[in-house]
């Protein structure tokens, strides 16, 4: 993630305060992502930012509403992977390769990591409500390419809504395992996840 600096001069206040909010929302969504939610304080953030801690306060009410505010750039993200898919011309076997492809690069990223890891365990009240609708919208929209897929044929027949958990889950636990330092990049993994998935583990002759 390109790092954004809070103390960098802009031309206009909307655009200072703008690019404030991005660098602490980027800097917050590293330390979720590396140390943990619960274990990153304010205190934390306004100290890797060189301010004090009540200039955080003019961007978030508190440090939930700074991991909230981090979820919706993922949510973002993922509305892209949604549009990406929708472009394909092709079936619905198509349509799943091309946004898994896009979306294991978005939960592997710092944001991606918040959202998957720390946002759905300590998000709460309407937050974590918002994001649970938001969340089964997505779901809800990956059966709908796997129903598409079973009407065209390009999947075969199975229950839509099991094989969307399988798919979530397994692309959800990236952001644990993923070393970006490693030598598949992230759409490479999501093509090698989606075919053991699609063909399976055992051997053509058995």
């Amino acid at each position: 993630m390109t790092r954004i600096h809070w103390h960098k001069k802009t031309k206009d206040a909307k655009g200072q305060q703008k690019l404030k909010r991005r660098a602490m929302l980027n800097l917050a969504a590293h330390s979720f992502s590396t140390v943990g939610y619960k274990q990153t304080s304010m205190d934390d953030i306004a100290a890797a930012l060189a301010v004090t801690k009540p200039a955080l306060y003019y961007y978030a009410k508190n440090k939930e509403d700074i991991l909230m505010q981090c979820a919706r750039i993922s949510l973002e993200r993922v509305e892209l992977c949604f549009t990406s898919a929708q472009e394909v011309q092709g079936n619905g076997l198509d349509r799943i390769r091309v946004f898994f492809r896009v979306y294991a690069n978005m939960v592997v990223s710092e944001f991606g990591s918040a959202l998957m890891r720390e946002a759905r365990r300590n998000l709460t009240g309407e937050n974590q409500k918002n994001l649970r609708q938001t969340l089964i919208h997505g779901q809800n929209f990956l059966e709908s390419i796997i129903a598409e897929g079973i009407k065209d044929g390009s999947i075969r027949d199975c229950d839509s809504k099991r094989l969307a958990h399988v798919l979530f889950s397994a692309f959800n636990q990236m952001p644990i395992w993923y070393n970006p330092k490693g030598p598949l990049n992230p759409e490479s993994i999501a093509d090698e996840m989606l075919e053991l998935i699609i063909h399976g583990v055992g051997a053509k002759n058995t």
